[in-house]
């Protein structure tokens, strides 16, 4: 009698616990795919609310220095040093105007070609405590404006004949680390010069910085060859070399998954109006926390449900046995 009570409980038991682990297993991996697509959905909403927020910063500053590009091109109306000296004049009220209203801006400038004129030489206004004041212009004549590796902010708009969106670079006057977004000037097909906008380094790293997931999740931003224009983590100013993206993240998936520094990480990113990539990281580990805490009350709970009907079982068994 005790043998067959034994095998028939051991067969419900095995039964049953098959059929707990089944639901236990598909409930784990429902929770595992949700917890991820969840995550995913995360990440690239916090990646979109950031992209929406810089992308309005720069076009904001990209509307403003081309209204004064379009002001300047149905102003301009002779290359004479007179009229020349004239026209800054005007532009520089309507540039004064429009860059009160353009959070951020840390200068901004009309330069003239020296090949132009060696007496009207343009403007440039710097925000300081104090205001927006006129600054001494740097001398152009000084430098071979053919080489666009210096002054670039007035090289590389004039070499590639279009407006450009500048990486970070530091301005030597100034001592500042800015963004800029330059457009040329032309009177009858000739190059007159550049208006353009600095925009302060850290008022675009604050916004990044804003952009956080998690307890160790970030943003960062890179150019378009993968060098890191601003992370949270590194002092990518102080450098001597330009850091470069994880391998992987210059992948064309929205979604990617990567390892950094034996972390594993996933990212998402989104491209900016500049040209640049915003990248919103996080570690694996903290994604997957919230799935596993709820799996392990799910089988703690199945291994108590397990516990409470095997003693049922062997009860009702020891019964109908006996009967």
């Amino acid at each position: 009698m005790d043998s067959l009570k034994t095998k028939i409980t051991a067969a419900t038991v095995c039964v049953i616990v098959a059929a707990m682990s089944i639901v236990a297993f598909l409930g784990v991996t429902a929770l595992r795919n949700i917890g991820n697509r969840y995550a995913d959905q995360m990440l690239l909403l916090m990646c979109e609310t950031g992209q929406k927020n810089l992308d309005a910063y720069f076009q904001s500053v990209e509307q403003s220095v081309e209204m004064v590009s379009a002001y300047v091109g149905s102003d301009l109306n002779g290359l004479e040093d007179e009229k020349l000296q004239a026209h800054l004049e005007r532009t520089g009220d309507i540039f004064n105007k429009l860059v009160h209203k353009t959070n951020g801006v840390l200068t901004y400038y009309y330069r003239i070609d020296p090949a132009v004129s060696q007496n009207v030489k343009g403007f440039w206004y710097v925000a300081n405590d104090e205001g927006i004041v006129r600054h001494e212009v740097t001398d152009i004549s000084l430098y071979d404006t053919r080489d666009t590796s210096k002054l670039v902010w007035f090289t590389v708009p004039k070499a590639s004949g279009k407006a450009v969106w500048l990486p970070p670079y530091f301005t030597d006057n100034l001592g500042a680390r800015v963004f800029s977004y330059n457009v040329p000037v032309y009177y009858g097909g000739r190059f007159v010069g550049v208006v353009g906008i600095e925009l302060d380094y850290f008022v675009v790293a604050k916004i990044v910085d804003n952009i956080t997931l998690y307890d160790n999740g970030y943003a960062f931003i890179n150019d378009k060859e993968g060098n890191i224009i601003y992370h949270p983590r590194m002092d990518v100013m102080t450098m001597e070399e330009q850091p470069q993206v994880p391998e992987g993240l210059l992948s064309k998936n929205k979604f990617i998954h990567y390892v950094f520094e034996g972390v594993e990480k996933q990212a998402v990113w989104l491209p900016l109006s500049n040209g640049m990539r915003l990248n919103l990281t996080v570690p694996v580990e903290e994604i997957n926390a919230d799935w596993q805490r709820w799996s392990q009350k799910i089988i703690t709970i199945f291994a108590l449900l397990l516990g409470l009907f095997i003693l049922i079982i062997k009860v009702l068994i020891g019964r109908i046995i006996r009967t």
